[in-house]
């Protein structure tokens, strides 16, 4: 579970329920505030309406900026730089990365999730661990919402919103970025991580309907514990570096330069918001005021 929950990471204090996600950015010398929103990546789009004051915050920012804009991730040129980063190179396919009781443990969860299709690993062998990490993810995640639908997530429909407005949409990442971040980890680790996500299915698909009560409740606190915690599933402090902290960090001269120009809602994974390396506290040391916006 480990990458997809970490764009779901989330804490601060103990405030009111509703006022965790949004937040509010000011003095530092600027004009305008700004304001900070927190995603979960497969959250319904109607969640948005549920955050009092997010639909007046969108009303009067001038820009969005999320981790990377929709029409980036859905051109050709995306999905075949995507489609190839996904693939194994040849004398690494997972029959040959795996024992075979390493990949009988894998074929038992595919094929839990698959099998009603008649897909076991074999028709995942050319793709690289961290692409079948991602699909199982996926599905765990998806089926602890009711109603899914892959075409209203809440990243996508916080972005429509605002550019239906006239608001610019502007990406913190690029595409190539991303996918390396998501696909190109050593092979041996990629191997480590799905085997020991497999072994521990059952606890990762627990996980994953806490985690959406957690958010939809807005219960942020109890999310980090989650997120930090190995003997749970949580993810190392490698991986927290790697894909939450040094992002924030490379994102912080981006949305300062952005603030002084006009007032923006930056719009990312929840995860990337709190704790000592989060954006709140990146920009609290930066000497803006950072703060929740309540009802």
């Amino acid at each position: 579970m480990k990458r997809f929950l970490l764009f779901t990471l989330i804490v601060v204090g103990a405030i009111c329920a509703n006022a965790q996600l949004l937040w509010k950015v000011s003095g530092n010398g600027l004009e305008k505030p700004s304001y900070l929103f927190g995603t979960h990546h497969f959250i319904s789009g109607d969640f948005i309406d549920s955050i009092p004051n997010l639909s007046q915050v969108i009303n009067d920012i001038d820009e969005v900026y999320v981790e990377i804009q929709n029409d980036a991730m859905t051109s050709p040129e995306a999905l075949q730089l995507m489609t190839k980063a996904m693939m194994a190179p040849q004398d690494s396919t997972l029959d040959k990365l795996y024992s075979p009781e390493g990949l009988k443990i894998i074929d038992e969860v595919v094929r839990k999730y698959y099998g009603v299709f008649g897909i076991g690993i074999d028709k995942f062998y050319t793709m690289k661990p961290a692409t079948v990490m991602m699909q199982l993810q996926v599905i765990q995640s998806s089926s602890a919402i009711p109603g899914f639908n892959p075409n209203n997530l809440i990243d996508k429909a916080v972005e429509k919103r605002c550019t239906s407005k006239g608001k610019k949409a502007n990406s913190l990442e690029s595409i190539e970025f991303q996918t390396g971040l998501l696909f190109n980890a050593p092979l041996n680790k990629q191997a480590s991580d799905l085997l020991e996500m497999c072994k521990n299915d059952s606890k990762m698909e627990e996980m994953a309907k806490e985690l959406v009560d957690d958010y939809k409740h807005q219960r942020i606190e109890k999310l980090l514990e989650i997120m930090s915690d190995k003997e749970l599933g949580g993810s190392d402090a490698e991986d927290l570096e790697r894909l939450v902290f040094a992002r924030n960090r490379n994102w912080i001269p981006t949305i300062v330069e952005a603030m002084k120009s006009g007032s923006i809602l930056v719009s990312v994974g929840a995860g990337h918001l709190p704790g000592e390396n989060g954006v709140i506290s990146l920009l609290r040391a930066q000497g803006y005021t950072v703060s929740p916006i309540s009802q």
